[in-house]
């Protein structure tokens, strides 16, 4: 990790051109084949059974595999990604096909979900690390996947940013999530039915934007998917207005260096616009964030305040035109799902603020989306975006269990403001029989 490392350090410092991204170049696994661009999209490249990882702690006896594919990058261009297949043994053919996406947030290759769910690659702590904290967000999702796996699903779980781990880029998450379920689809030890399996997406902030663009993209770049069910909690409705609601504040402010670095890596107008504003010191913390998984990236850069590394106010820069126009092609909203979605969004979220998601709300249920929307008010300590991952967690389990057993019309937006989703008896069931449950059932073969 060493010398990528010091190339992007010393490619940030420079900001002459886009930060590189900082590619899995010591797993092989992850280099395409030569001949790779002329595959179909979701054509597998590479197989490997792999030993699972319960929560980057101990070995999870269930079924897993990755998978190379072929997939396509935000500018059209043939791209690869990996997505980490599981299923239990004892499901002979899976009900449903469910694409976790997990909420990432970070371009160091020790952080995607494949290697964070790959046993032994990715240690809570490792003093060789800057961090030493190696904790990764996909560490706190496991019990949603086995969540799904408990109800009978096959589970792909991709890494929605590539083989060169891109963050925050437009469009191509959605690709990357849409080949990865051709590609499991086509897998034949997943026994699944092809693409007449229910197949359904989910995920939380990151995972949200990410499951949000691949309902947005189906209709024109996978029509051929049977597309369940979408459901996305907090997916951030407005990159700019999250920026400056999170600047400063205690959780929040540590993403701001990571998103900053995620849009560098592949828009040089962006980077050229920035170059001019960020001091040395902003340009250093940024490139310092690149090593890091989420956890520790928030840990270092508790409260961050951009305004201390800008030489203009943040306000004002995300105004220049160059920066303007990159942040709202990473808005939402542009095309609509035409599938069922479930959005759930914590009224105080400090960064997925509740305003973003109502207009979001509001432009797909103008184009016609099937939208439940629910607005969760429960007062949360600390951080309403953390605690809303957690508490609408079984809500969005049991809409997806829906969906795959048993869909019913939707109204065009049902839109409703609650306390908490998870005291609906559904969500009380889902929370135990699947959140809480789900992992010993899986360990326990049942």
């Amino acid at each position: 990790m060493a010398i990528p490392i010091a190339a992007l350090v010393g490619a940030t410092s420079a900001m002459a051109a886009p930060a590189s991204a900082i590619p899995n170049i010591t797993d092989s696994f992850y280099t395409p084949p030569a001949d790779y661009a002329a595959r179909q999209p979701g054509t597998i490249l590479r197989v490997r059974p792999i030993q699972a990882s319960y929560s980057q702690l101990v070995p999870w006896p269930v079924q897993a595999w990755q998978l190379l594919y072929r997939t396509t990058a935000a500018n059209g261009q043939p791209y690869a990604a990996v997505t980490t297949v599981l299923k239990t043994a004892n499901t002979i053919r899976p009900t449903a096909l469910l694409s976790f996406q997990n909420m990432t947030d970070a371009i160091a290759p020790q952080c995607v979900p494949s290697q964070a769910l790959y046993q032994g690659q990715a240690p809570w702590i490792d003093p060789s690390k800057s961090g030493p904290l190696q904790l990764t967000t996909m560490s706190g999702e496991t019990a949603m996947i086995a969540a799904a796996l408990a109800r009978g699903w096959a589970v792909s779980v991709p890494d929605f940013g590539g083989i060169d781990n891109h963050y925050s880029t437009p469009k191509e998450p959605g690709y990357t999530v849409l080949d990865g379920i051709r590609a499991v689809e086509a897998f034949e030890p997943a026994a699944l039915s092809g693409p007449g399996t229910p197949a359904l997406l989910w995920g939380y902030s990151g995972g949200g934007i990410a499951s949000a663009w691949a309902a947005q993209e189906q209709p024109r770049y996978a029509p051929e998917l049977n597309l369940a069910g979408t459901a996305a909690g907090a997916p951030v409705g407005d990159p700019r207005a999250a920026m400056l609601a999170m600047n400063g504040t205690p959780i929040g402010g540590g993403l701001l260096p990571i998103a900053l670095m995620g849009i560098m890596q592949d828009s040089p107008a962006f980077t050229a616009a920035m170059n001019r504003y960020l001091t040395p010191a902003g340009k250093q913390k940024i490139a310092d964030a690149a090593d890091n998984c989420t956890p520790q990236n928030m840990m270092s850069s508790l409260g961050f305040d951009a305004n201390q590394f800008l030489t203009e106010p943040i306000e004002q820069i995300l105004t220049d035109p160059a920066i303007s126009a990159a942040l709202e092609e990473r808005t939402l909203g542009a095309t609509a799902p035409t599938t069922p979605f479930y959005i759930y969004n914590a009224v105080d979220d400090e960064g997925s603020l509740i305003s973003s998601i109502d207009t979001l709300v509001s432009t797909y249920c103008a184009a016609g989306t099937p939208v439940t929307y629910r607005r969760e008010q429960l007062a949360m300590p600390a951080s309403a975006h953390t605690g809303e991952w957690f508490l609408g967690a079984p809500g969005a389990l049991a809409w997806l269990q829906q969906q795959a057993e048993n869909p019913s019309a939707h109204p065009v937006c049902d839109t409703r403001t609650v306390s908490t989703t998870a005291a609906d008896p559904a969500a009380v069931d889902a929370l135990i029989s699947g959140i809480l449950t789900g992992p010993v059932r899986t360990f326990l073969g049942f």
